[in-house]
């Protein structure tokens, strides 16, 4: 057996020496993100209407995070922590047109690293910036990303579909024809009038766009390849009509906060804000023929899509003889309401927005098959990703690998996290809330930073209480938990304003 000649080094860009004909020592990587997908829209969740075999299968086989959550439950800023291992404020991304800084991006250190990377989907930060995007696709080896939000459908012979994503890299963009209301290219279309050949973005365009990124890859490196679906976002209505049948007699699972009741019971900002999907509809929420269920019926269908198309890659790679050497890992960017506590959207520190399903296969792990229930998140999975490929975390990355996690499933591995989210649209009604938080194994502490008196706070037992239905904030029985979680708050943001002071001191 020819050995490994020479190991050079840790740090990010130093290559492994491999002999002529020996397989990768490094993994390849499927990095696998849905978008809008809360933890329970999945059946090895425990959903029991949803059809996602390909997922569970990996689930099952693999490691999973029972408790998987993101720090902020919006795409853009949970895509940019992804991309960097940061928190928000460390990132600066709090809105849709802030770029990500490329150069601290986990396919940075991969590719200089050797490894081939390539990305497929929804980027999700510096929206409208075609110099910005033009730099994010030298980022990579292969480039199958939109500039936008995405598009669920395409012409097939539309720009961005026959893209190679090699030497055409730098023209990938759409060039559609316009919707039903004008709208046209890299702008947020819905459905497919004026498309005379339609193909659906996730079940047709993604898995070719695979199959292209490994045509073209070179053999000799290992590869890691980030899929970032637009599905479950909205317009849900745009789902692979190769589904329209899927749950037409089901009744979907509506959670018993969905009500009248426990929505009057938040407080009227909240019941004005963007979030709120308005009384008659909450009202409706538990009727069998109501709106929410053929809203959710949508929404799982377009999840199947994903689950689809997972599969044909599954049996590409494996065709290829390359599955037993991938290592996949796969997360949301954040969950979705759905009518609990009268609320639509993401955005709040409630369960429903910022907790995700998450998991991680290794073929070669011999631990596989377990369920962890340790807080994991969102800014984990760069650090994740570069330790798989053998790299060292840079400093400024402030998650931590989950590799202990797949040897010793229950090893303690955080007691809290901090939760942000500062995008707001800065008008009366219809507001998006900014909020900060803290939650723990068992309680969530809510702070809406732009309030005063007693509804700035909540304060949930979400271990005996995870519907999050009886706000505990004025609770006097509570009162010795409530002052610990603001202290436990108070030491973060005291923590983050050093870093700020550090930060600037630095720059000068």
């Amino acid at each position: 057996m020819k050995k490994l000649i020479a190991l050079l080094g840790v740090a990010a860009g130093t290559l492994l020496t491999l002999t002529a004909h020996a397989a990768p020592a490094r993994p390849n990587i499927l990095f696998v993100l849905t978008d809008d997908q809360r933890w329970d829209a999945l059946g090895y969740a425990g959903n029991p209407v949803i059809k996602t075999p390909n997922l569970d299968r990996l689930a099952g086989k693999g490691t999973y995070f029972a408790n998987a959550f993101v720090t902020t439950a919006i795409c853009c800023s949970s895509r940019a922590s992804i991309l960097t291992g940061q928190y928000e404020r460390s990132t600066g991304v709090e809105n849709f047109v802030t770029p990500v800084k490329l150069d601290t991006t986990y396919p940075r250190y991969l590719r200089e690293a050797g490894y081939y990377t390539g990305f497929i989907g929804k980027w999700g930060t510096g929206e409208g910036n075609t110099n910005y995007f033009i730099q994010a696709t030298d980022l990579f080896d292969f480039w199958g990303g939109s500039m936008g939000q995405a598009n669920y459908w395409h012409e097939r012979k539309c720009n961005f579909v026959r893209n190679n994503g090699t030497t055409e890299k730098h023209n990938f963009f759409c060039d559609c024809p316009p919707d039903g209301r004008g709208i046209r290219g890299e702008g947020i279309r819905t459905g497919k009038a004026n498309i005379k050949d339609p193909v659906h973005q996730e079940t047709d365009v993604v898995p070719a766009k695979v199959r292209s990124f490994l045509d073209q890859r070179d053999p000799q490196k290992p590869f890691c390849l980030s899929i970032s679906f637009k599905s479950p976002h909205g317009p849900w209505g745009d789902y692979d009509e190769r589904f329209k049948n899927e749950y037409q007699d089901a009744s979907m699972p509506v959670a018993a906060s969905a009500t009248e009741a426990d929505a009057l019971s938040r407080a009227e900002f909240l019941r004005n804000s963007m979030n709120s999907i308005g009384l008659d509809k909450v009202r409706t929420a538990q009727k069998a023929d109501g709106p929410l269920q053929k809203s959710m019926k949508q929404y799982y269908r377009l999840i199947n899509g994903v689950d689809y198309a997972l599969g044909k890659i599954l049996d590409e790679l494996k065709r290829r003889g390359l599955a037993d050497n991938t290592v996949i890992i796969f997360y949301s960017d954040n969950g979705h309401f759905m009518a609990e506590h009268g609320f639509t959207g993401k955005w709040l520190m409630y369960e429903e927005s910022l907790r995700v399903p998450g998991f991680i296969y290794d073929p070669r792990h011999l631990g596989n098959g377990k369920r962890s229930s340790e807080m994991v998140l969102n800014i984990d999975l760069a650090p994740t990703i570069l330790e798989l490929a053998g790299l060292p975390v840079p400093a400024y990355m402030q998650g931590k690998s989950l590799l202990p996690l797949l040897a010793e499933p229950t090893k303690p591995f955080r007691e809290d996290f901090f939760y942000e989210h500062h995008y707001h649209l800065g008008r009366p009604t219809r507001n998006i809330e900014r909020s900060e938080g803290v939650r723990t194994r068992d309680w969530s502490y809510i702070r809406y930073i732009d309030r005063q008196g007693a509804a700035a706070e909540e304060l949930y037992h979400v271990s005996a209480d995870p519907l999050e239905m009886k706000n505990l904030s004025q609770d006097p029985e509570s009162a010795a938990v409530r002052k610990q979680m603001q202290e436990r708050y108070q030491q973060y943001c005291e923590m983050w304003a050093k870093q700020k002071a550090a930060n600037e001191s630095g720059k000068k």
